[in-house]
């Protein structure tokens, strides 16, 4: 069994588990208790920490802009969101490819920080790869675009394949998965997903904590990060701050529950408090 003094990196959700908010990446939102102290005494103990959101409208460093702004602790390098993550395993696993973005800067600042080059919507050539994330609106040329390309046997991502977002303050509908549906509707194909609970994600975690999955912990509010957990080989530490509720922890089966359930990351913080005895720090089971 693995207790938690023994993690030394950690996957943290935001919405729903660091920020309480209706807008995905903390946007709009207010710290929840303990997260600020959690972050700054995971940062003082020397752990590796990644804060991650299943966002990708904005990138990367807009967002932790944003969790700085309402007092929480963390670094641009340390976070990383749903678009970014897709990008990364774009650049690892189709060198050369021209790529078609559908959506805003969470994809295109990424796609050119990593020097991948663009297609465009008008561009004679279909693109050799289609990823759709987050916006405020799509255009027409964009979605036809991406639609003919992946007709014509282009490789087809989106940040995010579930339906619905939920902050903690109720939920709104996961727009950019709407999008993608559209272009599965139009040519017959699935997009793969490149943000939680995907294994593109889960791989793309590990890389950047360079730990053995069983010094690893995610994390968060909802189904999406114990099955990421899963896919990590980490250990799972659901909060019941946001989407999850205990009736939803009582319907799941033995290996869909998560490693150890807490209220909030207010209590994760005193439960790694140096004051508390390994006793009651708690076991991942």
């Amino acid at each position: 069994m693995t207790s938690l003094e023994q993690i030394r990196g950690w996957v943290l959700d935001v919405d729903g588990c660091l920020v309480r908010t209706s807008r995905a990446g903390g946007r709009g939102g207010t710290a929840l208790p303990g997260a600020a102290g959690l972050l700054a005494a995971l940062r003082a103990a020397g752990h590796r920490v990644i804060v991650c959101t299943n966002a990708s409208e904005k990138a990367p460093a807009a967002y932790a802009d944003h969790l700085r702004s309402i007092g929480l602790p963390v670094e641009d390098s340390a976070f990383v969101t749903a678009g970014s993550a897709t990008v990364d395993h774009i650049h690892a696993h189709h060198p050369g490819a021209r790529v078609l973005a559908v959506g805003d800067e969470g994809l295109t600042v990424p796609l050119r920080e990593m020097g991948i080059t663009r297609a465009g919507a008008d561009d004679a050539e279909p693109a050799d790869v289609v990823v759709v994330g987050a916006a405020s609106s799509y255009s027409a040329a964009d979605l036809s675009a991406a639609a003919l390309a992946v007709d014509a046997g282009a490789a087809f991502y989106t940040t995010v394949g579930s339906a619905w977002f939920h902050g903690g303050l109720g939920r709104s509908l996961a727009v950019s998965g709407a999008v993608a549906a559209s272009i599965t509707w139009a040519t017959g194909t699935a997009p793969a997903v490149g943000g939680k609970p995907s294994p593109v994600l889960a791989a793309s975690l590990l890389r950047r904590l360079a730990l053995p999955p069983e010094q690893v912990a995610v994390v968060g509010d909802a189904v999406a990060e114990i099955a990421l957990a899963r896919h990590m080989g980490a250990r799972s530490v659901a909060v019941l701050s946001g989407a999850l509720t205990p009736a939803d922890l009582d319907r799941m089966t033995p290996d869909q529950r998560p490693d150890l359930v807490l209220d909030d990351v207010a209590e994760l913080h005193r439960r790694l408090g140096p004051s508390q005895p390994a006793s009651q720090q708690g076991v991942f089971s």
